[in-house]
C-alpha cells in the first residue's frame, strides 16, 4: 500500500527547496532556510528507500533507475542551457562568452568530481549526484557489500558534518561543493534510506509503539531547535547537525506510522506527481516572475518580497500541472489514433 504521507511530505520538501532559492526577506527568510536544509537529505533518503530490493532483479532495476535519471538530467541541462541563453540575451549579456566558459577544464572537473552544475544552474547538482549514488548502489549490489556499505553511512555523515560545520572550530575550510556532492550529502542519506527499508519491520515494537512515536516526535523537535541554535551561533550554512537529526526522525516516523496520518489529498497528489518538476522548473518560474515584477514596478515592494516564494511555488505547481495535463491529453490522442 502506497505511503501517502511520504508523498505529502515530498510536496512540502519541494516547497522548502523553493524557499532556499527564493527566500523570504530578512531574518525570517534565514530561519526558514535553516529548516529547509532538511529537504535535500529527505529526497536522498526517499531515493535510497525505494532503491532497496530483495530479489535477483535488483541490479537490473537499479540500472533502469540510472537510465531514467540520466534522461531527466539530459533534458534538464538542455532546457536550462536554452533558458540561460534566452535570459542572458534578454539582459543584454554576452551569450557566447558564457557558452565558452561552460566547457572550461575547471568547470568540467568540478562537475565530474563534485557534481557541480553552477555554470548552468546550481540546483541541478542533485541529479548527477543521484546518478552516482545509484551507480554505487549497483556496485554494492553486484559485490554483495550492502552490510558493509551500511557501516559507512554514519562515517560519511560524520565527514559531511565535519566539512560543513565543525571544521570551522579548528580554522579549517571546505568549499560547499566539497561536501555537497554525491558522496557526503548523497550516499550518507541514500544508504540511511536503504537501511531503514531493510530493517523497518524489525524496528517496530508493538509494546513500545507509543514510546517510539513520542521519541521520534521529540527527536524532530530537538533537531529543529538544535538547527536554530546552530544558526544563532555560527550563522548561515548548507546543513546543520540538527537538520540531520530532524530529517532522520521524520523519515522514520513517516515510514513506521505515516500511513495513519490523513494529509490533504491535494498535497498528496502534488508530491506524488509533481515534486520533481517543481524542483526542476521553479528557478525558471522565479526568473519570469522577477521580470514581471520589474515590468510592473513592484520589484522593490516589501509585500512582493514576502509573497515571492509563495507565488513561485504556486505558479510552478500550476505550470507543471498544466504540462502534465497537456502531456496526458497528447498521449491519449496518440493511443486513440494508433487504435484507429
Amino acid at each position: 500500500m502506497r505511503n501517502k504521507s511520504l508523498d505529502a511530505v515530498k510536496a512540502i520538501a519541494a516547497c522548502l527547496v523553493v524557499c532556499i532559492h527564493v527566500s523570504f526577506p530578512g531574518q525570517a527568510g534565514q530561519l526558514v532556510k535553516v529548516l529547509a536544509r532538511c529537504a535535500v537529505p529527505f529526497f536522498f533518503m526517499v531515493s535510497g528507500y525505494f532503491c532497496y530490493y530483495q530479489n535477483c532483479n535488483a541490479s537490473k532495476r537499479i540500472l533502469s533507475k540510472i537510465l531514467h535519471i540520466m534522461k531527466l538530467f539530459a533534458v534538464s541541462v538542455v532546457f536550462y542551457f536554452i533558458w540561460e541563453c534566452f535570459m542572458k540575451a534578454w539582459n543584454g549579456e554576452r551569450v557566447w562568452t558564457w557558452i565558452k566558459g561552460l566547457v572550461s577544464t575547471e568547470h568540467l572537473k568540478e562537475f565530474f568530481v563534485y557534481n557541480s552544475t553552477s555554470p548552468v544552474r546550481a540546483h541541478l547538482w542533485f541529479l548527477p549526484a543521484l546518478i552516482y549514488c545509484y551507480l554505487l548502489a549497483l556496485l554494492i549490489e553486484k559485490w554483495r557489500m550492502r552490510k558493509a556499505a551500511y557501516c559507512l553511512a554514519p562515517v560519511l555523515l560524520a565527514m559531511l558534518l565535519w566539512r560543513a560545520e565543525f571544521c570551522a572550530f579548528f580554522d579549517r575550510f571546505y568549499h560547499t561543493m566539497e561536501y555537497r556532492n554525491f558522496l557526503f550529502t548523497g550516499m550518507s542519506f541514500f544508504l540511511t534510506g536503504q537501511m531503514i527499508h531493510e530493517y523497518q519491520d524489525k524496528i517496530v515494537c508493538k509494546r513500545l509503539e507509543q514510546w517510539m512515536q513520542w521519541g521520534l516526535k521529540a527527536g524532530m523537535s530537538f533537531g529543529v531547535t538544535l538547527s536554530m541554535m546552530e544558526y544563532a551561533f555560527r550563522g548561515a550554512g548548507e546543513i546543520y547537525t540538527g537538520n540531520c537529526v530532524a530529517v532522520i526522525c521524520l523519515f522514520l516516523w513517516l515510514i513506521l506510522y505515516g500511513r495513519e496520518i490523513n494529509f490533504p489529498s491535494v498535497l498528496v497528489e502534488t508530491g506524488r506527481k509533481y515534486a520533481f518538476l517543481i524542483y526542476l522548473l521553479h528557478p525558471a518560474v522565479s526568473d519570469l516572475l522577477k521580470k514581471c515584477s520589474e515590468g510592473l514596478g513592484v520589484s522593490n515592494c516589501q509585500i512582493y518580497f514576502w509573497l515571492r516564494p509563495v507565488l513561485v511555488y504556486m505558479l510552478t505547481v500550476v505550470t507543471v500541472s498544466g504540462i502534465s495535463a497537456v502531456s496526458a491529453y497528447a498521449r491519449q490522442n496518440i493511443l486513440q489514433n494508433n487504435h484507429v
